[in-house]
């Protein structure tokens, strides 16, 4: 195991005991492949599946092991020349699936999630609506506190995105968030979530690799 393995392991261990404290549910994975088991053994394949966009669930091969073949019910926002009202139709009924899969932009020490959307559908399922929800997270996000998430969010995860999709927006040549006012503009919508509510209602899954932005 490497120095960098060994951090990332103290870091995770820290995370998830406040992550515990705050009312979430964390399982550990040590790679891609162990997380989509665990992911696996969490989602019933007869259930009422959404995810959000992430980085994170293309780079673990989330959508090549949870298709419509073997997950009837899964909405899939990633249908070839998916329409754009049929995209936002299925987004509006992932607010109601029985679960809901996604990452975060940045995870802390004191055990908070942070996100950051353009539209803001995937922050909404993240915190009012599925019943279980299950966020897929790399150590490589986790940060020593709110405010160094925040920033993570902003200034790298935000830009990242926005180079990307290729937006042009004035953080792609900045190299940091400059609060534009773009039509483009990716972080809209900024949430944070630092109690599990109800309590147990949504599962951490950090793997120890450096995962999405």
């Amino acid at each position: 195991m490497t120095e960098k393995n060994i951090l990332n392991k103290t870091l995770s261990s820290i995370t998830k005991k406040s992550l515990q404290k705050n009312g979430f549910i964390v399982h550990e994975a040590d790679d891609k492949a162990e997380a989509i088991t665990i992911l696996e053994e969490l989602i019933d394949k007869n259930a009422i599946i959404g995810y959000g966009g992430s980085r994170t669930l293309d780079e673990i091969g989330f959508h090549t092991i949870f298709t419509i073949r073997d997950y009837p019910n899964l909405l899939d926002r990633n249908i070839p020349d998916i329409s754009r009202e049929v995209k936002q139709s299925i987004q509006k009924r992932t607010l109601s699936a029985e679960i809901f899969i996604s990452s975060a932009n940045a995870l802390t020490t004191e055990g908070d999630l942070i996100l950051i959307d353009k539209w803001g559908n995937r922050n909404a399922a993240a915190t009012y609506g599925p019943e279980k929800r299950i966020f897929v997270v790399g150590t490589n996000k986790i940060t020593s506190s709110l405010d160094e998430g925040l920033k993570r969010a902003r200034n790298y995860a935000a830009v990242q995105n926005n180079i990307r999709f290729n937006t042009g927006n004035p953080c792609t040549t900045k190299g940091h968030c400059v609060q534009c006012d773009s039509k483009e503009r990716l972080c809209s919508v900024t949430t944070i979530i630092s109690k599990c509510q109800p309590v147990n209602s949504a599962i951490i899954l950090l793997i120890n690799e450096d995962l999405g932005f």
